[in-house]
């Protein structure tokens, strides 16, 4: 019969878990393998008291996390951005508007880490209404303005 044990990993560990997984392995791969390497620790009630606080503490950190990206989504629902470009005689624009424009835009106005969906650039004069991913599954609707 195998022997097995508990242990928490200390990193990710390709085929076997993520960093703070607690995972049963066999007593050989443990001792030959993961912990010689410090892969892993031997679970041991001081462990996984440690290993309660990490994840408590890295889940309150989520939380205002979110929390901060609710506020920044307030934030961005009032924002329009104008775009400037170059229009040809016959009304065809010259160059388009990126996700790293909307980007460098939202940077400007001191809203950092978030990123612009778009299926492509954006090249027609008007309103466009597009949708920015602020991270952790929170995403917000902007105006985008391309004028001339």
């Amino acid at each position: 019969m195998k022997k097995i044990m508990k242990v928490i990993l200390l990193q990710d560990v390709k085929g076997l878990g993520k960093r703070n997984d607690i995972k049963e392995v066999s007593v050989g791969y443990a001792r030959n393998f993961l912990l010689p390497k410090n892969l892993v620790e031997i679970t041991t009630p001081g462990a996984l008291k440690r290993l309660l606080e990490v994840r408590a503490k890295k889940e309150e950190e989520k939380k205002v996390l979110i929390a901060d990206l609710e506020r920044k989504k307030e934030k961005i629902k009032d924002i329009t951005l104008a775009f400037k470009v170059k229009v040809g005689k016959e009304g065809g624009v010259f160059g388009s508007i990126s996700a790293k424009d909307i980007k460098s835009a939202l940077e400007e106005k001191g809203i950092l880490s978030a990123e612009a969906k778009l299926k492509k650039p954006l090249k027609e004069l008007g309103e466009h209404q597009i949708e920015i991913n602020l991270g952790e599954g929170i995403k917000a609707d902007i105006k985008i303005l391309i004028e001339t």
